[in-house]
């Protein structure tokens, strides 16, 4: 297993731990996976405090089935954005009334403020080559809310308002662009996206890939 990710609860409003922990873990084997074609994840919740000796340097591992899952080492700077759900997840009136107001603005309402592209915690789910499907937990079928978006990069071509300060000047390929220097790939430029249940932090997370 390998670390792509960990975060602070006092770097990230609204932390998704359970009381008594600050500290997310993300780790993953760095294989494609048959049921998914994924990397298997595992998440883990900790007390920072208990850390009494980390590790300078990350273990690596022998053998890795995918180069584009192992990290780079890096520094995250989260920011806190304001997005909202995607067209398809409106209600159809409200829908309708945002699509007129787009035709008048010459603005793309999907692109500009909804679902934010990239990396981040919480926020809603994206969804691209697939329709929306309903996502239960496996273990008790309650339902699950987003935890980690792993995407391949951090903006789309669709728009600018979600452009990285990376890539402001940057007028190439959005994938190719500064930013896209430490991501992780997951492939054919897809993200990973892990759900956790929503009645208990000990159930198995779900992930999905879109």
């Amino acid at each position: 297993m390998v670390p792509p990710a960990q975060l602070y609860a006092a770097d990230v409003p609204d932390p998704p731990l359970p009381d008594g922990t600050d500290l997310l873990q993300l780790l993953w084997c760095p294989f494609g996976h048959a049921e998914d074609h994924l990397p298997r994840a595992e998440l883990r919740r900790r007390t920072a405090a208990d850390v009494t000796d980390p590790l300078g340097v990350a273990p690596q591992p022998a053998v890795i089935g995918n180069d584009d899952y192992l990290p780079e080492p890096c520094v995250l700077h989260p920011e806190t954005v304001t997005e909202y759900p995607a067209p398809h997840g409106l209600r159809e009136e409200l829908a309708e009334r945002i699509e007129a107001w787009e035709d008048e603005h010459d603005f793309c309402y999907q692109h500009d403020l909804g679902v934010a592209p990239g990396c981040k915690v919480g926020g809603h789910a994206p969804w691209s080559f697939s329709d929306p499907f309903p996502m239960v937990c496996s273990e008790c079928g309650s339902g699950v809310r987003p935890l980690l978006t792993i995407d391949g990069s951090e903006w789309d071509g669709g728009s600018g308002s979600w452009r990285p300060v990376e890539d402001a000047d940057y007028t190439g390929l959005h994938f190719l662009g500064p930013a896209h220097a430490t991501r992780l790939d997951i492939g054919r430029s897809y993200s990973l996206q892990l759900y956790v249940c929503t009645a208990s932090y000990d159930h198995p997370h779900v992930q999905n890939m879109q």
